[in-house]
């Protein structure tokens, strides 16, 4: 069980086997969720339902939390009733397919984002660059903000960040909120796919990775950001600048 500070509420958040934990590096983020008590959010792909709770406790007006994962809806569903919070649901299935012309004022997106040749752990692999999920989420979510929405996400350094925002910044104005310094040792990529970290390297010496290596040890920054929606078309979507090319929809799977 783990519990975490929201001004005067206290979020206690517990595991299931089959569901990614919880890790410290995100516990000060929460207090960087740009909430609004009239807000709409979703939480997707919600794990333990961390952050989709934690907006709920910060005074969302209603939160819906959604993960391809059957067992991490149920693990987030009995973490809101540890918490006594009444005004979420809980959806299983593949990115926003549950929520289906719907839209929300906030979008929560952590989403497995590290690189390799070929998939590994679900709740960790995010494509060949990393960035699969990530440009899905930020390609798809106008069609299911409200204008002037926003999403909250994390990028690390492992994956072409440079890619993830030319894209993000056709349809949106990004900030990062906040910044963190994630340590590793080579072996716990090894450990995931055989090969893993010589591929990281390859992708570090074209320039489309960023860590550093020191001793036999590693870091790399986690740069939580929020996305704000610039404009609607008359039809709700996403107003773009003049001259940007549209993205190519390339549909992949999340976690």
């Amino acid at each position: 069980m783990r519990r975490f500070r929201l001004g005067r509420r206290t979020l206690r958040i517990a595991g299931s086997a089959g569901v990614h934990p919880v890790d410290r590096a995100i516990e000060e983020p929460l207090h960087r969720l740009p909430v609004r008590p009239s807000d709409r959010v979703l939480d997707l792909g919600c794990g333990t339902g961390l952050y989709g709770l934690a907006a709920a406790l910060l005074g969302a007006r209603e939160v819906t939390l959604c993960d391809i994962e059957p067992k991490a809806v149920r693990c987030a569903r009995a973490n809101a009733r540890r918490n006594g919070v009444r005004n979420a649901r809980f959806l299983a299935g593949d990115f926003f397919a549950p929520v289906r012309g719907e839209r929300f004022d906030l979008i929560v997106g952590l989403l497995p984002q590290t690189p390799g040749p070929s998939p590994f752990d679900p709740a960790k692999y995010g494509g060949r660059d990393g960035t699969d999920l990530l440009r899905r989420l930020l390609r798809e979510a106008p069609r299911h903000l409200n204008p002037r929405g926003r999403v909250f996400f994390l990028m690390h350094g492992l994956n072409d960040n440079a890619r993830l925002l030319r894209l993000a910044r056709t349809r949106f104005s990004v900030r990062v909120v906040h910044t963190t310094r994630r340590p590793f040792v080579p072996s716990e990529y090894d450990a995931m796919l055989p090969g893993l970290f010589a591929y990281l390297e390859r992708m570090r010496r074209a320039g489309t990775s960023r860590f550093f290596l020191r001793g036999g040890r590693g870091w790399f920054l986690r740069r939580f950001a929020v996305a704000t929606l610039r404009g609607t078309t008359r039809n709700g979507t996403a107003s773009r600048p003049r001259g940007a090319n549209r993205p190519r929809a390339r549909a992949r799977g999340s976690r």
